[in-house]
């Protein structure tokens, strides 16, 4: 079956992909690796930037806050916590889902055009300001608009409660206790050197890719970017998903997902869900995916637990790409070849 996995990675590569950094868990089976585009495996893979998986990790971290009674998840948030402008009106709970009504700097052209040109990234108020994020898109909790403002307050909410570095606060809440060791958070564009990062199309704006160290801040990423290595990251929402890090009853509220969204083209989602930092496949039949993808610079991770298999099963791919949708593709093909 694994074999027949990795066949299926090695399938499904297109234009603007020569390599995938891939590991599988499945019962007590475990590999890792890199795929390439001609069917080749290799051996060790090495860290790439996780992006968005980073939500997961940040909900499972808070939820373990709530767990020891530090964090209430549905108590209106007020200041330092959040700027005034939304004090008492947003709670943790609809921060992590996305149900707060904060707007994005996705569809920001002055966004893009400052990373692209290499720019020192914005302060957490710079960010404020330029989303307009004191303008909520609708009333907290009653609609949905994906938001990394919104995670941007998660990560100082953490750093706040337990007094530490986003990265020293990941470390003592979800990398120890769960024994991962080959994951960290860069924070400076050196940080970024040996990282495994393809050419960016993205940074190179319509000339030739351009290499991502050279270029990129990874404090772009408003709530701050985990690295690890493919197997690092699969084992972390591996045993999340088997209970080692979260209580059933908060496992339970992870992982309770409402539909929010319609299929997406080029995606392999039939009813996509959403629910506390994990995207979640609902279909009846569907491919039971559970985890998150991320897109930015010079990869594309996409890290899913798959229910209803007869054993266990995570599956972690990261191309080299800057296409989302591929490595989502590539981990859900690959999960069908497990029964």
């Amino acid at each position: 079956m694994m074999e027949a996995a990795l066949r299926e990675i090695s399938s499904r590569f297109v234009t603007g992909v020569g390599r995938a950094g891939v590991a599988i868990i499945h019962g007590a089976d475990r590999w890792s690796g890199r795929v390439g585009r001609d069917g080749t495996v290799a051996g060790k893979s090495g860290r790439y930037l996780l992006y968005s998986f980073t939500k997961t990790l940040m909900a499972a971290a808070a939820l373990r806050l709530v767990d020891r009674g530090r964090l209430d998840p549905d108590h209106p948030l007020e200041e330092p916590a959040v700027p005034g402008s939304i004090a008492g009106r947003i709670t943790l709970r609809q921060l992590l889902h996305h149900g707060a009504g904060l707007t994005d700097y996705g569809g920001i052209p002055a966004y893009h055009a400052a990373v692209r040109a290499g720019q020192e990234p914005w302060t957490d108020d710079e960010f404020w300001d330029r989303t307009g994020a004191g303008r909520l898109l609708f009333e907290p909790g009653r609609g949905w608009a994906y938001s990394n403002i919104g995670y941007m307050l998660v990560r100082r909410i953490l750093c706040r409660e337990t007094g530490l570095g986003f990265g020293a606060m990941l470390e003592d809440l979800v990398f120890g206790p769960l024994g991962v060791a080959d994951a960290f958070v860069p924070v400076t564009r050196a940080d970024l050197e040996g990282l495994n990062l393809g050419p960016s199309r993205y940074l190179g704006n319509g000339g030739p890719p351009v290499p991502v160290a050279a270029r990129y801040h990874p404090g772009w990423v408003s709530h701050g970017v985990a690295a690890a290595t493919p197997d690092a990251a699969a084992c972390l929402l591996h045993r999340i998903m088997a209970g080692a890090l979260l209580s059933p009853p908060l496992l339970d509220r992870m992982t309770a997902a409402r539909r929010v969204a319609d299929p997406i083209q080029g995606r392999p989602w039939i009813e996509p869900g959403y629910g506390l930092g994990l995207m979640v496949e609902l279909a009846p039949g569907g491919s039971g995916a559970a985890g998150h993808t991320g897109g930015g610079p010079g990869c594309s991770p996409a890290v899913f637990h798959f229910k209803g298999k007869r054993q266990p099963l995570t599956i972690c791919v990261i191309t080299d790409g800057e296409d989302v949708g591929q490595a989502e593709t590539m981990a859900v093909a690959a999960s069908a070849r497990f029964p």
